[in-house]
């Protein structure tokens, strides 16, 4: 079943489930997209302010985005989003980590412009096993009326 703009909430609270942060997948994405040292070289990370290796906070946002698609955005008729509002880096992951992440639905605004449409509001917050945050977004995203549903690609039920 698909959700549509309408069923959507501004109290709504998700659990996205966890990911374990995985030394060798850590390595594999920053050496190809965010070479930076402390994400690539552990003997050099050793040196550094973190004291050892540290996931790249791109591999972080992805892993969570993957978690925030499969629990909460697959169900409904979304539209994509008009990128991060803010975007923070609180705390390092470490391989090995495990990193939990949780959604919460701040505002629903429809769209005074486009009646097949409405605005949603969402922070995605994640933490690793010591309850420290780790990253923590917010986003507006476009979603589909009920009215408009002919438009999603998946039909009314999904």
């Amino acid at each position: 079943m698909v959700r549509y703009f309408e069923e959507i909430s501004a109290d709504e609270t998700h659990d996205l489930g966890s990911y374990r942060a995985d030394r060798e997948e850590l390595l594999s994405f920053a050496r190809r997209y965010d070479p930076q040292l402390i994400h690539t070289d552990p003997e050099v990370a050793k040196e550094t302010m973190y004291g050892g290796l540290i996931a790249s906070g791109w591999h972080t946002a992805s892993a969570c985005m993957a978690l925030l698609v499969e629990e909460f955005l697959r169900e409904t008729a979304t539209l994509g989003s008009f990128g991060l509002e803010e975007l923070r880096w609180r705390t390092p992951v470490r391989p090995g980590d495990t990193v939990s992440v949780e959604l919460d639905v701040l505002d629903t605004t429809p769209s005074s412009s486009r009646e097949d449409r409405g605005y949603v509001e969402l922070e995605v917050s994640a933490e690793n096993g010591d309850g420290e945050e780790v990253i923590y977004w917010r986003s507006t995203n476009i979603f589909l009326t009920r009215a408009a549903g002919d438009a999603w690609p998946l039909g009314a039920d999904g």
